[in-house]
């Protein structure tokens, strides 16, 4: 037989069950009353509203899909609405969309929603590329959604053009550097060749110039060995240059112009010293012939033999 102590307990446990259901149903109803209240705002385009009605619904329940889809689609709205506050970003409303969907626990339905969405809100922002990863996701996950077909397809196309402009645009400068590098090697093979010619001109300059001066040299050095040397006066004659010095003495005037006579020699007072030193080199020379002679040498005299 149960004792009172024990039924008292059953008791107790009972009454918590009733008490906590109770308060998880009002904490229920109460996030599903603010979920409404934030679709209701959401629909009449007061998004600022709407989103702070999802906040509080999240505080009474973080895991509740329906209110975390909503704000995230609130806080797009909200960044297109107001763009110019800064308090809103996409990135937000990017983030909480890939939360979301980074869910495993939720159905592919509901992923491939959000990822749809998620690309819908990338496609505004203009980043085409991510936009068209989200809809290809999304796609994958639900391949009948006609929406995500149309908004993959229209996506792809826009980036299909973009990276048939950029590979055009890259195709052009790829074009523009190889005519810049064939100019500049054509400038370049230019300037060799100019400085290649300048350096030819200049060395056929410096042969010509160098061969003219040996031409003159060569000229000089002929008509210095044209030039005949003095001839060397005989034994007992007089230079011919020194003769015609001689002849060519006009006597002063007023002084009788005397000549000696043929055979005899000249006046002691009428040689100069230079005349003097030459006969004393003849009659030197001479005495040497006459002491030869004497002791039966034939004198070899030496006339007029050139030194070169």
């Amino acid at each position: 037989m149960m004792r009172y102590r024990d039924i008292y307990a059953i008791l107790l446990v009972a009454m918590l069950l009733v008490v906590g259901s109770a308060t998880a149903s009002a904490q229920y109803h109460k996030e599903r009353g603010l979920v409404r209240d934030g679709n209701d705002l959401f629909e009449r385009r007061n998004f600022r509203s709407s989103l702070n009605r999802y906040n509080e619904a999240l505080e009474h329940d973080s895991t509740s899909y329906e209110a975390l889809y909503n704000r995230a689609n609130a806080y797009h709205h909200t960044r297109l609405s107001s763009p110019e506050d800064s308090t809103y970003t996409a990135e937000t409303a990017f983030r909480n969309y890939e939360q979301i969907a980074a869910d495993t626990l939720l159905s592919k339905g509901q992923r491939a929603e959000v990822l749809r969405n998620l690309g819908q809100s990338l496609f505004v922002e203009e980043r085409y590329e991510a936009a068209l990863n989200a809809f290809r996701e999304s796609l994958l996950l639900n391949p009948k959604d006609r929406e995500t077909k149309y908004d993959y397809i229209l996506t792809k196309r826009i980036v299909d053009q973009k990276r048939n402009a950029q590979q055009q645009q890259q195709n052009d400068d790829q074009q523009q550097n190889d005519d810049q590098q064939q100019n500049n090697d054509q400038q370049q093979n230019n300037d060799q060749q100019q400085n290649n010619d300048q350096q030819q001109d200049n060395q056929q300059n410096k042969e010509q110039n160098q061969n003219q001066d040996n031409n003159k040299e060569q000229q000089n050095s002929d008509n210095n060995n044209n030039k005949q040397p003095n001839e060397q006066p005989q034994n007992g004659e007089q230079p011919e240059d020194k003769r015609e010095g001689e002849n060519s003495e006009q006597p002063e005037e007023g002084e009788p112009n005397e000549q000696p006579e043929e055979g005899e020699a000249p006046r002691p007072e009428e040689l100069t010293s230079d005349k003097e030193r030459m006969l004393d080199a003849i009659q030197a020379e001479e005495d040497k012939t006459q002491e030869k002679l004497k002791e039966g040498e034939k004198a070899i005299l030496i006339r007029g033999k050139k030194n070169w």
